[in-house]
């Protein structure tokens, strides 16, 4: 981490990813130790001391050993926590934010509002076009069985067996259900 976000991180949190992962690690210690010592004391005798004080220092390191992959997991984790983005600015850092003059802000107002306007435009339009879309899906059956009354018009008119107009008429349209 470099320094000049190691200091940007360290004003807007007041604290730094890294001191929070040290405090945490001294604190883990602390209760170790103080586990350790208590269970000493609990279980401490004449005959026991001497080999109970050379096994302590041990048994701390053990139980370090066994929380450390989880303490480095914290640490990582408060790095991603605790850090601030470079697109955040700072209270002290708001005078590099762009002021915009009056008629800038007007230009903005106006150009927002014709956007609405736009905005309002198109989805009447899209409502026009969806109505549009419905008009045509209930015509589809309907269109449809004209096409199938063409097909049969073009299959009757090929057929060379029919002698009169009647014949035809029955063939076409008599086996169709019309309304």
């Amino acid at each position: 981490m470099d320094l000049n976000h190691s200091t940007y991180t360290m004003e807007f949190f007041n604290f730094t990813p890294e001191q929070i992962s040290a405090e945490r690690d001294h604190l883990v210690k602390s209760l170790i130790k103080r586990a350790v010592d208590l269970t000493v004391k609990k279980i401490e005798s004449p005959a026991t001391s001497e080999v109970l004080a050379q096994q302590k220092d041990t048994v701390m390191r053990l139980m370090q050993e066994g929380c450390q992959s989880k303490l480095d997991q914290l640490g990582e984790m408060d790095k991603q926590i605790f850090n601030v983005p470079p697109h955040v600015l700072l209270i002290k850092d708001f005078e590099l934010e762009k002021q915009f003059s009056s008629e800038e802000e007007e230009a903005r107002a106006a150009r927002l509002e014709e956007l609405k306007e736009r905005y309002r435009e198109n989805m009447a339009t899209l409502a026009e076009l969806h109505a549009e879309e419905e008009k045509y899906t209930a015509l589809q059956p309907h269109i449809e069985r004209e096409l199938e009354m063409h097909q049969r018009l073009y299959d009757a008119c090929d057929y060379p067996g029919f002698k009169n107009i009647y014949e035809f008429g029955n063939h076409l349209f008599g086996d169709a259900d019309f309304q």
